[in-house]
C-alpha cells in the first residue's frame, strides 16, 4: 500500500476502494488533531491552489466563476452573506449575483478582497479575464480564414 499512496494523482487508478477509504480516514483523523485555525488555513492553502491551478489550466475548461471561489472561502470561515455584503458594502442581491456569476468582481470588489483574504486582487480580475474570454470563444469563432495579416498587408 506504501508504494500506491506515493502514486496518488499519478495513477490513482492502482489504489482499490478500500485502500482509498483508508488513506481518508487517516486525512479526516489528522484534520480532527489540528486546531480550527490550522484546518481553516489548511482550507484556504486549498482555496489558493485551485485558484492558481484554474488560471493555469486550458481556456477550453469548464467555466469556475470567482464568485465560486469566494462562496468556498465564505464558507470555510463560516462567514455569513448578509454580514460580508454589509462589511464589503454591497447589496445582499448583488453579493448573491456575484456568488453565482451574474456580477462580476471589480477592482473595487477585487482589493476588498485582497485586504481580507490575502489573494491579490489581480487573481480576482485575472479569473473574471479569463472566463470572459472562455464565453466569448464559445459564442464566436473567428478563424484564421477571416483575419490574418497576410490578407491585412
Amino acid at each position: 500500500m506504501a508504494d500506491n499512496i506515493e502514486l496518488i494523482g499519478i495513477q490513482s487508478n492502482k489504489i482499490d476502494k478500500k485502500e482509498s477509504e483508508i488513506i481518508k480516514r487517516i486525512i479526516e483523523a489528522h484534520s480532527k488533531s489540528q486546531s480550527p485555525d490550522e484546518n481553516v488555513e489548511n482550507k484556504m492553502i486549498g482555496v489558493r491552489f485551485n485558484l492558481s491551478q484554474y488560471l493555469n489550466e486550458s481556456i477550453i475548461s469548464p467555466i469556475y466563476e470567482a464568485g465560486q471561489f469566494l462562496n468556498d472561502i465564505l464558507m470555510i470561515h463560516d462567514i455569513r452573506k448578509n454580514k460580508f455584503a454589509e462589511y464589503i458594502g454591497l447589496s445582499e442581491p448583488n453579493l448573491h449575483a456575484l456568488l453565482k456569476g451574474r456580477r462580476k468582481i471589480n477592482n473595487d470588489i477585487a482589493k476588498k478582497l485582497e485586504l481580507i483574504f490575502e489573494i491579490d486582487a489581480q487573481t480576482w480580475l485575472y479569473i473574471e479575464t479569463k472566463n470572459a474570454m472562455k464565453k466569448f470563444n464559445a459564442k464566436n469563432t473567428y478563424t484564421k480564414k477571416d483575419f490574418s495579416i497576410r490578407e491585412l498587408v
